[in-house]
């Protein structure tokens, strides 16, 4: 800035070479830069034709003596080579004349060179290697035309008794031109295209950069007007100055404030797509409404529930959402709270939750609803409610048989004794059946608490399986079926629980006799493989459907055939196996076919003795 003192055509001076460098540096930097870039493209562009032409030159040059050699071949005939040389001389002659050839030569099946279009070489012999027919064409071309450049073109003469020689014709290098007229031709255009683009890009930065320079030529107008005037008052001059001084920081402090509002602005965007990337994935649906139930925003949980695309723009109104889930939200708009039950559109249990969002004036702005997908938690409340039922119905069962029998044997004193007995064996079987049934609970609360363990030691696989095989011998004599076991002797010992063990067979072996029909057969087999013991019971009765296959050994689980329904059961059997044969480290299976029976495979991993297992629930 100059000073208010200075003459004006100083400052004026000033002025213009500033303005003059401000705005004319950066242009002229560019256009050279753009020139330089041009030429480079032109200049690779130029010898890539060039390259091209020379391939397609040689390529029309090569097929040219190929012809040409073919021609002077069917010229020679059949005839003798030695006494017809001059005339073979003159062919040759004007082929290289004629074709724009360097030197062409006929040889014959011995390597004498016949005819040549340099005298002196006739009657020159070639070396046999150089014939063969392995031989690399450079040393043929180097015994007969010397060491001249080219390529060359030989065929052979076909006699009625076979080779008579060859024809052989030396193709010149052609010569490569960088400016020639083909040159030319295909630079005027590209010059002309050059000259037009420098044009329009002057033409573009002195458009761009015309706001700039009329804004420093303002300032310095502004700063010229001021040192007119600031002639005859010096004080005036020091105001005019400190004006400017003034003005000056005002745009300094403005271009900071903008630096610093878009500094600002990028934080506040990233802060935006984070906090929207975070909703987006909250498992809850959340639905965002304006006071006239437009749909502002929703998260990516809540556009499954409503069927909407996310790529959709927010124009969506709530009447154009299904209709079960149009009335839950009424309904959630009058009360606070709504649930959308499964159905065909929708297989979910959605729980909708509804928060007003107050705006101006205590006037309601919009609504929040928050869709909780509450599916698992209605399941687990349904079999819990149906677990209890069950519970009940199968507790109730032996207490009322318990009952009935204790009040036969107080009312009745002329009771037999087989009577007796008959009614105390009732009353210890619907006990021994209660007592399972509460076992059976027990170990389930102790599975839901975690902390299921058990006390291990070395356990007689053999002697176990036996044990609770035999113990239901009489069970199925009575229910009519045949029950075996095929047990071997030397059977490894388990590492485990006993107590456990033999709560999982004893599960496996009474479910098979339960579900299995009169004169069926159950058969329980063990073997060892791969330091593997494996317990199969295998029935013969009602089996189980493939969809109930895979969660048999789900708590609470069982198949809705209506033999199984009929039968008393919780549903818990099966979840203790599959619990008791993971914390040994093994695994249950099941294979079955409906009406052919059931085939349980308990596999539990053999220990030597003195191998230990850190044991956990």
């Amino acid at each position: 800035m100059s000073r208010a003192g200075a003459p004006p055509s100083q400052a004026k001076s000033r002025c213009n070479g500033r303005a003059t460098c401000g705005t004319a540096s950066l242009p002229v930097k560019n256009l050279l830069l753009q020139i330089s870039v041009l030429l480079l493209l032109a200049t690779v562009t130029t010898w890539l034709l060039q390259r091209e032409a020379h391939r397609e030159a040689c390529a029309r040059a090569t097929a040219r003596a190929q012809a040409q050699t073919e021609l002077i071949a069917q010229a020679v005939g059949n005839e003798a080579l030695p006494a017809d040389a001059p005339r073979l001389i003159r062919i040759l002659e004007c082929a290289v004349r004629e074709g724009d050839l360097a030197a062409g030569a006929v040889i014959d099946s011995a390597g004498r060179i016949i005819a040549h279009t340099d005298v002196a070489c006739v009657g020159r012999r070639l070396s046999p290697e150089a014939l063969a027919p392995t031989a690399e064409s450079a040393e043929v071309q180097a015994g007969l035309f010397g060491p001249d450049p080219g390529s060359m073109i030989a065929r052979p003469l076909i006699g009625p008794h076979g080779p008579r020689g060859r024809v052989a014709l030396l193709l010149p290098a052609p010569e490569v031109t960088l400016w020639g007229g083909q040159t030319l031709r295909l630079l005027l255009p590209a010059g002309l295209l050059l000259l037009a683009f420098i044009g329009i890009t002057q033409t573009t930065i002195r458009w761009a950069v015309r706001p700039t320079a009329e804004f420093i030529e303002r300032i310095w107008r502004t700063l010229e007007t001021s040192g007119e005037t600031a002639k005859g008052d010096g004080a005036q001059t020091h105001g005019h100055g400190a004006a400017m001084e003034q003005a000056v920081s005002c745009v300094t402090a403005l271009h900071q404030a903008k630096q610093a509002l878009t500094v600002q602005n990028s934080v506040l965007d990233y802060e935006k797509k984070r906090m929207s990337h975070l909703i987006d994935r909250i498992p809850d649906g959340i639905l965002f409404t304006d006071a006239l139930h437009h749909i502002l925003f929703s998260n990516r949980a809540a556009d499954k529930v409503i069927q909407r695309s996310p790529e959709s723009d927010g124009s969506w109104n709530l009447a154009q959402l299904p209709a079960d889930l149009q009335a839950a939200l009424r309904e959630a708009h009058k009360t606070g709270q709504a649930a959308l039950p499964e159905s065909a559109e929708n297989p979910r249990h959605i729980q909708i939750n509804r928060l007003p969002l107050p705006g101006a004036m205590g006037e309601p702005a919009g609504d929040l609803y928050i869709l909780r997908d509450v599916t698992a938690l209605h399941a687990a409340q349904s079999a819990q409610a149906e677990f209890l039922s069950q519970i009940s119905h199968e507790l109730k069962a032996p207490l009322n048989t318990i009952v009935t029998f204790i009040e036969a044997l107080a009312d009745d004193d002329d009771l037999s004794s087989e009577e007796r007995r008959q009614y105390f064996n009732t009353l210890n079987a619907e006990s021994l059946r209660m007592a399972r049934l509460i076992g059976n609970l027990m170990q389930l609360s102790r599975i839901q608490l975690g902390n299921l363990s058990g006390k291990f030691t070395y356990v007689k696989s053999a002697a176990l399986i036996r044990q609770q095989v035999e113990a239901f011998h009489s069970q199925a004599e009575s229910a009519g079926l045949t029950l075996q076991a095929k047990i071997p002797e030397n059977l490894p010992a388990l590492y485990g629980d006993k107590d456990l063990l033999g709560v999982a067979v004893t599960n496996l072996v009474s479910n098979a006799i339960k579900y299995t029909p009169r004169g069926g057969q159950i058969t329980v087999l063990a073997r060892v493989a791969d330091e593997e013991l494996t317990i199969e019971i295998e029935d013969t009765g009602i089996g189980i459907p493939p969809e109930a296959q895979e969660r048999i050994f789900e708590r609470f689980a069982r198949s809705d055939q209506p033999e199984v329904r009929g039968c008393p059961g919780s549903g818990l059997g099966l979840t203790l196996v599959k619990e008791i044969a993971e914390l040994h480290e093994g695994e249950i299976s099941v294979h079955s076919e409906v009406g052919r029976g059931s085939l349980f495979r308990l596999r539990l991993p053999c220990r030597q003795v003195g191998t230990r297992m850190d044991v956990a629930a």
